[in-house]
């Protein structure tokens, strides 16, 4: 008995924390007022490990972490589109990522540095926006690009002209040169420097022309993809294994060395390369076995960041994001682009006060993946996750910094960012585990969640949930084009099973209608 007392106690994530004027928003000071109160964590955890299949709790991105302009910018355009704004905001942590490239660090210790680059995929059905969304929070980046090609012409231009008279100006120095027995080389006429394009976007697929891009990039480099899935297969389909090589090179921003038949090898000292792109959910696990194929399961996939927020319905809005908010959201990306120099990078450093916030959370994940029943599969990712803490803090306090940059010492990261970054990478968490419950469940448990997340989004309100007919679940092929009655019927025995649903039997027109109902806490209401 004393041991199960012993179970009960205080929960507070962060209670040595100080307090911030953001707790007082409504749903983040809820979550910390649960956090505090006296939680049966042993009941907890018996009721979970009396679950076959576990469903993953989804939280949605907390948008409110960001600068105040910039959240308004996520929360109306994912209202504007009728989607998650976790779409957006997923987009915007990948812009910021790309603005900042090699232009600014964060020194964690002596011995251990961190840039910005992130590797991010977004799972969602087709259809469901994540394309325009990604578009909308790349908005600055394209608009950039547009402007570094604008430039670039017009640098070409007076490349052609140079030139041209670089060649009269040699044959002439050749022409004065003729008879006498010595040259004078110090008279020889200077070439012309070839402009190089500042690319910040990139959708080419090949390691070669991404290479040639990096040598003339020394920023970095977004690399966007409409479906990830492709990136990942084909990224070994001519050179066995040498492209995952260079991925996870460039995902740690070590130095590549390109080798290519007839020239001189050449260096790239830090390559950046940030990666963002969609999946659609039937494919999450053919992309994680892929991602882990690799030579002695290297890791690439447990690098990514996802996020699998639930669908939203896709209805007509007359929502619209307002031409001011979208320009003071680009003045932040523009703030970070042209104020940041990659030949002399800003290093972040933390105050004392952060470094302990840091280190708290930072231990908490550690331990997390020694308690019992932490999947084996997600230690991989946690050890990732811990790295990648540092770099989502590198993009959100310059993120922060941009929008006041009168008032924030742009080279000491405050607790309030540490602290933001705790509660994001707590939702990459939740996100990693969403996807690790779809890829490693056994096929009845895979089924029995392809058919909650269905309900979810198809279902209609019921007293105790959602419901749905019977009839409309095979018509709809849950599964697929194999989806039968039968596997419909055994699929929902085995959620009824787990006592989160049941069968309710209703007549109509003197006929029998049978009809799913999903309880609430399978739906997390």
């Amino acid at each position: 008995m004393a041991d199960m007392q012993s179970n009960k106690k205080k929960v507070a994530l962060w209670e040595e924390q100080p307090e911030y004027n953001f707790l007082s928003n409504s749903s983040i000071a809820q979550n910390l007022q649960h956090l505090s109160e006296d939680v049966d964590i042993l009941d907890q955890k018996l009721k979970r490990e009396a679950q076959t299949f576990t469903l993953q709790e989804t939280t949605s991105f907390p948008v409110s972490f960001f600068p105040k302009p910039i959240e308004q910018f996520v929360t109306d355009t994912a209202k504007s589109l009728s989607c998650p704004p976790d779409f957006i905001a997923m987009g915007v942590l990948v812009c910021a990522s790309a603005a900042i490239g090699n232009g600014a660090i964060i020194q964690i210790k002596n011995s251990w540095v961190e840039g910005a680059s992130l590797y991010c995929g977004i799972i969602a059905e087709p259809g469901s926006a994540k394309t325009p969304a990604i578009n909308k929070a790349l908005k600055p980046l394209f608009e950039l690009q547009e402007r570094n090609f604008e430039e670039y012409n017009s640098l070409q231009a007076q490349y052609e002209l140079e030139k041209d008279n670089y060649e009269i100006e040699l044959e002439k120095w050749k022409q004065d040169l003729k008879g006498k027995k010595k040259l004078k080389s110090e008279n020889k006429p200077i070439a012309p420097k070839t402009p190089a394009l500042q690319q910040i976007i990139t959708m080419d697929s090949t390691m070669e022309a991404l290479q040639d891009t990096l040598l003339s990039n020394k920023r970095g480099i977004l690399k966007l993809h409409d479906e990830l899935l492709g990136f990942v297969k084909g990224m070994n389909q001519y050179r066995a294994g040498a492209d995952r090589q260079y991925f996870l090179s460039i995902w740690s921003n070590e130095p590549i060395i390109i080798n290519r038949k007839g020239k001189d090898p050449v260096r790239i000292p830090k390559p950046f390369v940030s990666i963002l792109g969609g999946i659609q959910p039937d494919m999450i696990e053919e992309i994680v076995k892929t991602g882990r194929e690799g030579i002695a399961n290297d890791g690439f996939i447990d690098r990514f960041l996802f996020c699998y927020p639930d669908p939203v319905p896709a209805n007509w809005t007359d929502e619209d994001v307002s031409d001011d908010v979208v320009n003071r959201y680009c003045e932040i990306i523009n703030q970070i682009y042209y104020s940041l120099n990659e030949e002399t990078p800003e290093v972040i450093r933390f105050n004392d006060k952060a470094k302990v916030l840091y280190t708290m959370w930072y231990d908490e994940t550690e331990q997390e993946t020694t308690e019992a029943g932490f999947p084996s599969t997600l230690k991989n990712v946690w050890k990732k996750i811990k790295g990648l803490h540092s770099r989502i803090l590198v993009i959100m306090f310059m993120l922060k910094w941009a929008n006041d940059p009168q008032r924030i010492k742009i080279n000491s990261v405050d607790e309030e960012s540490v602290m933001y970054a705790n509660y994001i990478m707590d939702y990459f968490k939740s996100q990693a585990r969403k996807v690790f419950q779809v890829t490693q469940s056994n096929e009845e448990d895979k089924r029995a969640i392809k058919l909650i997340e269905y309900v979810k989004n198809k279902g209609d309100k019921h007293e105790k949930g959602l419901c749905i007919r019977v009839n409309s679940l095979n018509q709809g092929k849950v599964f697929g084009r194999n989806t039968n009655i039968q596997m419909i019927r055994a699929t929902i025995n085995r959620i009824k099973s787990q006592r989160l649903g049941e069968i309710e039997e209703l007549t109509y027109k003197n006929n029998l209608v049978k009809q799913f109902v999903l309880y609430k806490e399978a739906i997390g209401q």
